[in-house]
């Protein structure tokens, strides 16, 4: 869900922790900001698990996460090139204009044009037949779909994606952890079903989060395209 925008000079500050994603890559990097200008953020280099510099292609688009509090602010900036600030290796990247806030979850939940095959399972234990409905949302950890009806939380249910880029068809056990009504405009209501993965593989749930990444940067570069 997308959240509030804010102007960036109003939650970027020197010294501030960055997250920083590129695209194509499973591996989240640590930096910081080391100044900030009119024109340009300067953060630290960041350094993948083997001590090797992150340098990404000039003009590519990198999604990153400043640290803040209990909120974290996610913007997209294009990279500019590398430089050093005294004896700091640094990145110079296009300042945003803005950022968005969201509240810090381990996993980042977004909008997505998915389908997903749901099999309930009764209190008995039996498979009920499947029923093919619309994803809201998802993240590395858990799904949102659309339902006619309420589900009681602890329901276990067998979900079959298979339109995750990279991952063919997932089959996973999930538990409804939350079930809430949200009311159409003809008045009639649709529930909004959470459940979360249960025995994902970390190999599927990083292919998951890069998918999710992907779908959230392509967002993010529509709005800044837009401004």
């Amino acid at each position: 869900m997308a959240g509030e925008l804010i102007k960036a000079g109003d939650v970027l500050h020197i010294g501030q922790r960055l997250e920083v994603f590129i695209d194509g890559r499973e591996e989240r990097f640590s930096s910081r900001i080391e100044d900030i200008t009119d024109e340009e953020l300067i953060a630290a280099m960041p350094f993948d698990k083997h001590r090797v510099p992150v340098i990404p292609r000039s003009g590519e688009l990198v999604y990153m996460l400043a640290v803040g509090g209990s909120s974290r602010y996610r913007f997209l900036v294009r990279f500019r090139g590398v430089d050093r600030e005294g004896l700091v290796a640094v990145w110079r990247v296009a300042k945003p204009d803005t950022c968005e806030k969201f509240q810090d979850r381990a996993f980042v939940r977004v909008k997505v044009s998915l389908h997903t095959k749901v099999r309930l399972v009764d209190e008995e234990g039996c498979i009920e037949e499947p029923v093919v409905t619309q994803v809201v949302d998802l993240s590395g950890n858990g799904i949102c779909f659309a339902w006619n009806s309420p589900i009681k939380v602890g329901t276990q249910a067998g979900l079959e994606l298979n339109e995750i880029p990279g991952v063919g068809t997932l089959e996973v056990m999930s538990e409804v952890v939350r079930c809430t009504p949200v009311q159409r405009g003809d008045g009639e209501y649709v529930y909004h079903i959470g459940a979360s993965f249960k025995h994902l593989s970390r190999s599927i749930a990083n292919k998951i989060v890069r998918y999710v990444f992907d779908v959230q940067r392509k967002i993010i570069a529509k709005g800044i395209r837009k401004d």
